[in-house]
């Protein structure tokens, strides 16, 4: 059984994100990324990239999962953000680049993060409160 996850999209790519759109799904090379609000679900999304928070990336290297690769990215927050929620103070971020293929714990299928069931069953006991969870059978 796998998992189909579909994280809280909190902002946008920024400014300083190098991109090829020449392809589908674009790939990206250097992240930046501008919150425009934050609901606090330890990943996050803005096609084509996902992010994940110190918490969670500490909870992956402690994994043997495959799949992926965790990169460093810029993070700022919009003057939106600072408005909204000026109490909010957004942990660390990360990049959660998805590099794995069919048989990997971490995958893109049809432009969606698909997870095997032991990912899942570590990834659920941490705050996706705001993504939408499918169950592929």
């Amino acid at each position: 059984m796998e998992y189909i996850i579909e994280p809280e999209v909190s902002g946008q790519l920024g400014n300083k994100t190098v991109i090829d759109s020449t392809i589908h799904p674009p790939k990206v090379s250097l992240l930046h990324f501008v919150f425009y609000g934050w609901l606090g679900d330890d990943i996050i999304e803005c096609f084509p990239v996902f992010l994940i928070t110190q918490h969670l990336k500490t909870t992956l290297n402690m994994t043997t999962f495959s799949g992926f690769e965790i990169k460093d990215c810029t993070i700022d927050v919009s003057e939106e953000f600072r408005l909204l929620q000026p109490k909010t103070d957004l942990p660390s971020f990360f990049w959660l680049d998805i590099v794995g293929s069919a048989h990997d714990d971490f995958k893109i299928v049809d432009n969606r993060l698909q997870l095997s069931s032991r990912a899942f069953e570590i990834l659920k006991r941490l705050n996706l409160n705001n993504a939408i969870i499918k169950e592929i059978l």
